[in-house]
């Protein structure tokens, strides 16, 4: 999730650069990080139950945010 939203950010950052409009696209990275603020890493282990349920919490993410892209590209 991490490297799709650097991805983003990148893309925005290019079409800032040659001047495309852009402010959909930051609205939306900005609206992402407000409602999903970074995930602090803890020096504890969990456990894999745990890891596989943030695996399927960060693929439903990646699903949403993918659909929201598409839907812009429409």
């Amino acid at each position: 999730m991490v490297n799709l939203l650097k991805e983003i950010k990148q893309l925005r950052n290019e079409m800032v650069a040659v001047n495309w409009p852009s402010q959909r696209l930051s609205d939306i990275i900005t609206r992402y990080e407000v409602e999903n603020p970074p995930v602090v890493a803890k020096d504890d282990d969990r456990g894999p139950l745990d890891l596989t349920r943030l695996l399927e919490e960060k693929d439903r993410e990646i699903a949403r945010l993918t659909e929201k892209l598409c839907q812009c590209d429409a």
